[in-house]
């Protein structure tokens, strides 16, 4: 009975022991060049009449925010060139606006004054560079224009 039990232990730490170590090391770096974009489209935040029930301080319900995309249709994507250029009606307000870039790199990053992606903020410059980063190292730097019309 003992010698049963010790070796039920002694299978128990082996199987924990050998789990424990990785089974295959996942090199992303070999799907090549992803640094590339998809599409972009840009937002503005609409307060909606509905009140969520989270409250400010003072008692009051707070109001209800979503993303409102205001740009049309996909975005113009130039692969050869690094350029995209996604099109917004002339009657939108580009100062309290964001952009969403829609990739398949792991990593974007703001070139110089370009705004973060996703936050609010002044897009009236209307062109902004991003750098992208493949898994394999590859960058590219991407130029995203906004036409209003």
């Amino acid at each position: 009975m003992k010698k049963n039990i010790l070796y039920l232990v002694v299978l128990m730490f082996a199987g924990i022991l050998f789990s424990c170590e990785p089974r295959i090391d996942f090199d992303e770096g070999q799907w090549g060049d992803t640094a590339f974009i998809t599409n972009v489209s840009i937002f503005t935040l609409q307060v909606d009449e509905h009140q969520l029930q989270e409250y400010y301080e003072n008692g009051t319900l707070t109001p209800a925010r979503r993303r409102l995309f205001i740009s049309t249709g996909n975005a113009t994507i130039d692969n050869e060139n690094f350029i995209a250029t996604v099109t917004v009606p002339a009657s939108q307000d580009l100062t309290r606006a964001g952009i969403v870039i829609f990739h398949q790199s792991v990593r974007v990053e703001p070139v110089g004054s370009s705004p973060v992606a996703g936050i609010l903020t002044d897009l009236s410059a209307k062109e902004f560079v991003y750098k992208l980063v493949s898994a394999d190292g590859t960058t590219h730097d991407w130029t995203i224009k906004i036409v209003q019309s």
